[in-house]
């Protein structure tokens, strides 16, 4: 990725997530707060967006070079499984009781769990069907590490709003990435003439 591609991903991200913060305080859909605060939230809630990218990129980087892909996919859905099992289970020990409904809590859990799922399979479209449970894994279970503090504080309204940041932040960043990295075609044919170069004089 080149510097230039670096700040197009950054300042899209950064405008996509001012614009949510600033359109959940313009329509109040959670709660209603000043604008230019729902403007901070957005900018706040898009950097660590974006650094919890780049932290899935250094992971699944990582796993690849020392497990086998399929192994690894599977982990995957191991943590996806217990990700979503902590969010209802442990959420209403956290924040309900014995005499407390699940149901809230269910849906809690589940409905980042269909945005993740609904992004993978548009990541399908546009990439290849490998791309879908690394998508979910990083929608559903890094979205939700990022969210954590917001989740523990469980402010009406707040967790909400950062939540639903969040979710279109990093569904902005897994979509547009393979866009970002394709490469021009006047460089990708300088690049296939040295490896075909390379082929040829190797021994």
């Amino acid at each position: 990725m080149t510097l230039n591609r670096f700040w197009i991903l950054f300042f899209s991200t950064l405008a996509i997530g001012v614009a949510t913060g600033f359109l959940n305080a313009l329509f109040g859909w959670f709660r209603q707060y000043d604008l230019f605060y729902g403007v901070q939230v957005g900018g706040f809630v898009s950097a660590t967006a974006l650094m919890g990218f780049w932290g899935y990129l250094m992971l699944n980087f990582t796993m690849h070079s020392f497990l086998h892909p399929r192994l690894w996919t599977w982990i995957q859905l191991l943590i996806i499984a217990f990700t979503a099992y902590d969010m209802v289970y442990f959420r209403h020990l956290q924040f309900g009781g014995a005499s407390v409904s699940w149901l809230p809590f269910i849906a809690y859990g589940l409905y980042p769990l269909l945005w993740a799922a609904l992004v993978a399979a548009i990541k399908v479209q546009i990439t290849n069907r490998r791309a879908y449970i690394p998508t979910l894994f990083f929608m559903y279970v890094f979205t939700l590490l990022e969210w954590y503090v917001a989740l523990k504080a469980n402010q009406a309204g707040i967790t909400e709003t950062i939540g639903i940041i969040l979710m279109v932040c990093n569904a902005w960043l897994v979509l547009i990435l393979s866009k970002i990295l394709v490469k021009p075609k006047s460089q990708a044919a300088h690049e296939q003439k040295a490896s075909n170069l390379g082929e040829v004089i190797s021994p």
